[in-house]
């Protein structure tokens, strides 16, 4: 096989908008030159967001202008990275001709991933790749790679972690997104580690980057030159930001009322979907996807909007599957039928409006479906529980962290204990994860049929294996407020010890319990 030449060098830490601009400037140019470029750099601190998340789901902006962190958004997927001189970060930039047709998205990337993890090997760093793009070691992330392509070119950017300030990371991003494993209960701080925690056996920052040069040069079959620095550092921002969808930019968490809302958690990352609806609530007027995911070609979550935009409630489903078909695009760990799922969610909020609820409430229900397509009223009607965060109890109160409440007045949670207990229903109050994980295991044996919640949505999403393993139907009413993912508080709630207070929303409440029936038997 002949090997084409790619040209390698390293630069000193600069401002995320900088890299950004760079990465932008020599996925055009390796096309033009037609040459592969290999870049090793590190970013000044920078919240870098993946190319089609939704900014409000991925970073605390307030947080970031308030310390100075600038939020840029990078051409490939995934999720949002906190990145700072502690990170070592590459890019690789080559012609798309050079590939062959089995070069997909998916393909590819796990093919970079692994030879990452082959050159992190060969320094003693028992690395493994983890699906969709991580690195790990013993189940803790190590690194990350991000792919993106399109018609003419190729780029492939990598983060490989020698030093990280956990406790800034926690601050600039929501809550992390855990894979659907039983890796999702470890805390945040426990899901990383870092080359420096090999004691002794660290390997040198510059016998890595040789390392992973020539990996990826003998997975590609490609032939390292030297590159100029002067001229290619001399390269500065003044390059147009990617062209994104402007709504994901705009908060979704406020409280207009004319629009519905959806997520789902899949293998290959957090999907979400707003909707806008017409003013009879008949046909789609907008549609916006997001995700923390891959996809290609790049403009297929806009392509997937402009199909069911102007549809009819009923025909949306049908076009957005034959928009895919058409299209045939690439998206690793999930597909038309998440896809159409994630719009039955969004479209299902009509449904839950039937129960008396805004816009704005429909959207704070999370309804767990365990097959099928069961409405938020038929689970409601076969509830038999009702399960209560503690973080939604006062500070004060002496009650918290038990299974318990005194229905003294002084909060919500006692008014949810009290609707409860007219419908007969049995209430627990959750003082931690693993209590949660033991009073499902308990539900299950039981056979209980359904059951009413809350928690907010960022636990939701982390722990959502618990609530699948389960295997029951629920509905869960998201709360507000202080939550423990907001404050960086997530270790002190895993363990039941968080101390801010969390709000349910009394008049969403009421509403939904309304619809829970009083059991048989029950005086």
């Amino acid at each position: 096989m002949s090997t084409r030449p790619c040209r390698v060098w390293s630069e000193p830490a600069a401002p995320g908008s900088v890299q950004a601009a760079r990465d932008r400037l020599h996925l055009e140019g390796c096309v033009a030159a037609d040459e592969a470029r290999l870049r090793f750099h590190r970013y000044q601190p920078t919240a870098s967001l993946g190319r089609f998340e939704a900014a409000c789901h991925a970073v605390r902006e307030q947080y970031c202008a308030e310390v100075g962190i600038p939020v840029v958004r990078r051409l490939t997927g995934g999720g949002a990275l906190y990145l700072a001189p502690g990170q070592c970060c590459l890019s690789l930039t080559l012609p798309r001709h050079w590939l062959g047709e089995g070069d997909t998205l998916t393909a590819l990337m796990a093919r970079l991933n692994r030879a990452l993890a082959r050159a992190l090997q060969s320094l003693g760093v028992p690395a493994r790749t983890a699906f969709p793009n991580d690195l790990e070691v013993d189940g803790r992330k190590l690194g990350s790679g991000f792919l993106a392509m399109d018609a003419e070119s190729v780029l492939y950017q990598a983060v490989l972690l020698e030093d990280l300030d956990t406790e800034v990371l926690l601050k600039v991003l929501r809550a992390p997104r855990e894979k659907l494993s039983s890796q999702g209960i470890l805390s945040a701080r426990q899901r990383f580690i870092t080359l420096r925690d090999f004691p002794g056996d660290a390997p040198d920052m510059e016998a890595a980057k040789a390392a992973v040069s020539q990996a990826l040069m003998k997975e590609l079959a490609l032939e390292p030159v030297a590159a100029p620095p002067d001229r290619w550092m001399a390269l500065d921002q003044g390059r147009p930001p990617p062209a994104v969808n402007p709504a994901l930019q705009e908060d979704w968490s406020d409280q207009r009322q004319d629009r519905w809302e959806a997520f789902l958690p899949t293998a290959g990352g957090v999907l979400h979907l707003r909707v806008t609806p017409d003013a009879e609530g008949r046909v789609i007027e907008q549609a916006v996807f997001a995700g923390a995911v891959h996809v290609s070609p790049v403009d297929l979550f806009d392509s997937l909007a402009d199909a069911i935009t102007g549809a009819p409630m009923g025909a949306a489903e049908v076009r957005l599957i034959r928009r895919l078909r058409t299209d045939a695009g690439q998206t690793p760990g999930f597909g038309p039928d998440e896809l159409s799922l994630l719009l039955r969610l969004a479209l299902g909020r009509r449904s839950e409006q039937a129960l008396g609820l805004s816009n704005w409430q429909a959207n704070r229900l999370m309804v767990h479906r365990v097959s099928g397509n069961e409405t938020a009223r038929q689970i409601l009607d076969r509830a038999t529980v009702m399960l209560v965060p503690y973080c939604a109890k006062p500070g004060w109160c002496r009650w918290r962290h038990e299974d318990g409440c005194p229905e003294c007045g002084a909060c919500e949670v006692g008014e949810a204990y009290r609707l409860a207990r007219e419908r007969g229903l049995e209430v627990v109050t959750i003082t931690r994860f693993e209590h949660l994980c033991e009073v499902l295991e308990q539900m299950q044996a039981r056979g209980e049929p359904a059951y009413v919640g809350m928690c907010c949505s960022h636990f939701y999403l982390k722990r959502i294996h618990a609530f699948r393993n389960a295997g029951i139907p629920a509905v869960l009413m998201d709360i507000s407020g202080s939550n423990c993912y907001e404050l960086g508080q997530e270790d002190e709630a895993y363990a039941g010890r968080f101390t801010a207070e969390a709000q349910l929303d009394g008049e969403l409440l009421e509403k939904v319990m309304v619809w829970v029936p009083k059991m048989p038997g029950k005086p």
